[in-house]
């Protein structure tokens, strides 16, 4: 009851938020920022897991997901029968917001937004388990052992044979090759990752052998830090 999405059907009317977007993600109107060109790698990334699963109506989840620039272009360029079902959740009233009108002009009734903590499973759990998990955004955020608790829930996150796309950037301590191992101790393998000279790393991890016994999700997989 207390997990009531706000912004979930794309197709409801909703009045705008007179609020702007934080300063931060204005860096997204830069083509040549660090965070468009970290975009563009997500997006082809993305598409290219779409493609690798073959399946007509894979599940995406998509946390911290701002306005959805990433999820929502690359749904859109797809074939009508490969376009997917995409949950985003944001915590940012007017990102949700916009990541909703996005999803209309676009023409996307399969994307859903829900405007809440993404750390909190309860707020997903019914979305459960996915195909594909975006956790873009997050890593350079929050502690070592938040990240390391978030990839142990991959297992309760995601279906067999599913992917997962991450970022982290270089910023120090260089924590990108200790996640990598982090993830592969949690018993997925590596498909790609893109990472120097650039300044940001972006990963993508499958889930071939799901183990049971890590399917259980802690209370909250992170807390960003201040």
């Amino acid at each position: 009851m207390g997990h009531e999405p706000r912004f979930a059907d794309p197709y409801r009317a909703v009045t705008p938020l007179k609020a702007e977007e934080p300063d931060w993600h204005r860096s997204y109107n830069d083509p040549e920022s660090q965070l468009s060109r970290r975009l563009d790698v997500v997006k082809r990334r993305l598409d290219e897991a779409l493609g690798a699963l073959r399946m007509a109506t894979p599940r995406i989840l998509s946390l911290c997901a701002g306005d959805g620039r990433d999820v929502i272009p690359v749904l859109a360029a797809r074939p009508p029968a490969e376009k997917g079902l995409a949950l985003l959740v944001e915590k940012d009233p007017v990102l949700a917001q916009r990541a909703t009108q996005e999803a209309v002009a676009a023409g996307l009734k399969t994307i859903h937004v829900r405007c809440g903590d993404a750390a909190d499973p309860a707020l997903y759990r019914d979305w459960l388990p996915v195909n594909i998990l975006l956790l873009c955004g997050i890593f350079g955020n929050v502690s070592e052992e938040d990240i390391t608790t978030t990839i142990s829930a991959i297992s309760a996150l995601i279906a067999s044979e599913g992917m997962v796309i991450w970022t982290r950037g270089r910023s120090q301590p260089d924590l990108r090759p200790r996640i990598r191992s982090w993830f592969t101790a949690a018993g997925l393998q590596e498909v790609s990752f893109d990472g120097d000279p650039e300044p940001f790393g972006v990963g993508v991890a499958s889930v071939t052998k799901p183990d049971p016994a890590t399917r259980l999700l802690p209370q909250r997989l992170f807390t960003f830090l201040d």
